[in-house]
């Protein structure tokens, strides 16, 4: 299958609210994979394809409100959109991001999730692996904070 995307993805993690156009239904999500042209939404209930939505996505730095239209849905995952209305300002918003993303300050944590080489907060004395790998993957996914895996993996302590 061939790669649609025109732009390069960037892993992304921000706090989003999705409104559907047509019903006025709004929906929390997690923007991911920003691109230069639209992101990915993480949500478990994410609209058809086609669907036309206005999308607020906020960091601690910035917010970008935009029109999109769902390109690709995904049942209990997300869906891909296709930012429509970008004039300067929101190309120029969505750069810096980018470009924060590709070049981050030290010590600036504010747009990038947890890298790829961050190392897991995990006790080798505790036990079900699965919900060590769940709470390990929506760490990595920057879902949840350093001190947020701290304290759930303390909470299982006997």
């Amino acid at each position: 299958m061939r790669n649609r995307r025109q732009h390069e993805r960037h892993a992304f993690s921000a706090t989003a609210e999705v409104v559907d156009v047509i019903s006025g239904a709004r929906f929390n999500a997690r923007a991911a994979d920003l691109n230069k042209s639209g992101c990915y939404l993480d949500m478990l209930s994410p609209l058809p394809i086609g669907s036309k939505v206005r999308v607020h996505i906020r960091t601690d730095v910035a917010e970008l409100t935009c029109t999109a239209v769902v390109r690709d849905s995904q049942p209990g995952l997300g869906m891909g959109v296709a930012f429509t209305d970008l004039d300067d300002a929101r190309n120029a918003l969505i750069e810096s991001w980018i470009e924060r993303l590709s070049s981050p300050v030290p010590g600036d944590r504010s747009l990038s999730p947890p890298s790829a080489n961050t190392k897991p907060l995990l006790r080798p004395d505790q036990k079900d692996p699965l919900s060590i790998k769940l709470i390990n993957l929506l760490h990595k996914k920057g879902v949840l904070s350093s001190n947020e895996v701290d304290s759930l993996l303390h909470e299982r302590l006997p």
